[in-house]
């Protein structure tokens, strides 16, 4: 299968680049302007073209999106936030994963702080969402007795600390009444 030539670009040319990334994906202006740059280099090293003229255009290009409104990273860090916290999604791994997307500091703070208002205690309603989509503890379509019950909670704990969530709140939204010690075993 032979690789695909990439069109020569020239400046009117990222503009429509972008609109259409933004049309297909809901994303911050670090990744659009990554995505910008790859493509430019790669156009530019098959053509063997100087990339220089078409990489200072990017921060042109990302102002006009973002003064079009086509490119807001306050709206895409709250609406992401907001999606990872109803899948189960503790606010340590929002935090990361908001910032993988290239979501500055402040605004990740913003997003995580914007959560309050929908759902109350983020932490408590993401880690339900996750018991519950994962079926751990009260959320279980069987119940388990005897000492299974005991080694099926300890999964269950463990699976919640590694989500990111804390002993006690998973404690509290699993529903265990077993008091489990939490040393370790060799």
């Amino acid at each position: 299968m032979t690789e695909r030539r990439p069109k020569r670009l020239a400046i009117p040319d990222l503009d429509q680049i972008a609109l259409d990334y933004l049309a297909r994906f809901a994303t911050s202006a670090k990744r659009v302007e990554d995505m910008l740059t790859r493509r430019i280099r790669r156009s530019a090293h098959f053509h063997g073209d100087d990339p220089a003229p078409l990489l200072a255009a990017i921060p042109v290009v990302i102002a006009k999106l973002q003064r079009n409104r086509f490119l807001d990273d306050a709206a895409f860090a709250g609406m992401k936030a907001a999606s990872l916290t109803r899948r189960g999604t503790s606010k340590r791994q929002i935090g990361a994963k908001l910032a993988q997307l290239g979501v500055a500091a402040e605004t990740r703070g913003a997003a995580i702080d914007g959560l309050r208002e929908e759902f109350g205690n983020v932490d408590e309603a993401a880690a339900i969402a996750y018991a519950k989509r994962r079926r751990l503890g009260r959320y279980r379509a069987r119940h388990i007795a005897g000492e299974q019950r005991l080694e099926q909670a300890k999964r269950d704990l463990a699976a919640m600390a590694r989500a990111g969530f804390s002993y006690d709140l998973a404690k509290r939204v699993l529903g265990s009444g077993i008091d489990i010690d939490t040393e370790f075993e060799d």
